[in-house]
This record gives structure tokens, sequence and C-alpha cells, in this order.
């Protein structure tokens, strides 16, 4: 396929040129949403935004990292809250269920733009893997936090499936998101009421472990 110019990808009427990170990332996104990740280029990017290649690096080291910091962001939010809450009594699992909503609901945005960054890297081929890496050290934190409460190595088969299974379902909840017009922190709740049965299956194993 050949590459759009960027006069083709001017910015649009009414819109001034990107001066932000978080402007240019949200107009990339929207190209994203439009044609694809592996079809939309930088050309088209930094015209869309109105900004020059040597503004778009100052940013983001590639195409990819419009998506990673904001990934980085995230688990370094997560891995913080586990953190506080290692040393608290209540059950292993519901902490873990509080830690994964809190962590989520410090990226909600009212313009559902965290939506929509989910749904381009769930759809992409080229992102998928670097995705996979990002989830997999999701996992690994939640299975240390287990681990470490429990008295358990953390490639333990038991931390290691209570981070699969909340993963999974951490996972299928935000697909299901996917089709929501507008989504906005009201949905955190049902999230809460869809991990809530999981995770009281998972505590009880737990419990049962340590017998």
């Amino acid at each position: 396929m050949s590459e759009q110019s960027p006069q083709d990808a001017a910015p649009r009427r009414g819109r001034p040129p990107a001066s932000s990170r978080e402007e240019i990332e949200n107009v990339a996104v929207e190209l994203f949403l439009r044609k694809g990740f592996e079809e939309t280029t930088l050309a088209e990017i930094t015209a869309a935004a109105g900004v020059s290649k040597t503004s778009f690096f100052r940013y983001f080291p590639s195409k990819a990292s419009i998506f990673w910091y904001r990934f980085d962001e995230y688990s370094v939010g997560f891995v913080a809250l586990l953190d506080a809450a290692a040393e608290r009594p209540e059950p292993t699992t519901d902490l873990v269920r509080e830690c994964v909503l809190g962590a989520l609901q410090r990226v909600v945005d009212a313009q559902g733009r965290w939506m929509q960054r989910f749904q381009v890297l769930d759809s992409s081929p080229e992102l998928r893997s670097g995705e996979s890496e990002q989830w997999a050290l999701w996992r690994a934190s939640v299975a240390g936090f287990v681990a470490r409460r429990h008295d358990m190595a953390p490639a333990a088969v038991v931390p290691q499936a209570v981070a699969g299974a909340v993963h999974a379902a951490y996972l299928a909840v935000l697909r299901s998101w996917l089709a929501v017009e507008h989504p906005t922190e009201a949905l955190l709740p049902d999230l809460d009421r869809e991990l809530a049965p999981l995770c009281r299956v998972l505590q009880a194993w737990l419990e049962e472990e340590a017998r």
C-alpha cells in the first residue's frame, strides 16, 4: 500500500497545531482508529497534528511508543498500589481487585480515549507482541503480590494461576466495553462486580493451600 502524502493528512479545520505530547497522542489515536495502526504513517500523524518530525520525536521515540508510555504509566501505578497494600489485613484477592480497579481509575478520561487506546492495542498485530510482554509483567506483579502475602514462590502454581485468572477476567471485561459508545468511570463498578465472585473462589483456594 502506498503511503499517503503529508498534504493528504492536513490538520483539521478549527483545530490548532499540536503543542503537547497528549495532543499528538490524541491525533494519532484518531488516525489509528480510522485507518489502522499499521496503515498509518508517521508523516500522516505529524501532518494531522501540525508538528514536525523533530517535534514528534521530542515526545515519542517511535510510533508504537505512543501507546507504551501510557501502558508504562499504568503499570507503574498498578505496582505502586500493590506495594502499598502488601501489609494490609484484608483478603489477598480483595486487595488485588481493589488495586486493579484503582489503577484503571487513574487512566480513565471523560473523552473515552482510554478505551480507544485499548481498542487499537487489542486489534493491531504489530502491537500485540509488545502488549503481551506488558501484560506478562502485569501478571508477574500480581503473582509476586500473592506469593509475598502467602509465603510462596512467585513462580509457584497458585500465585501464577491467581494472576492468570484475574488477568483473563479483566481483559474479557475490557473487551466487552469496546461496544460502549461513551465509556466512562461509571463502568468501573461493573468490573468490580465481575471480578468479585472470581476473587472469592481464588481466595478460598489460597486459604485451602495455607492449611
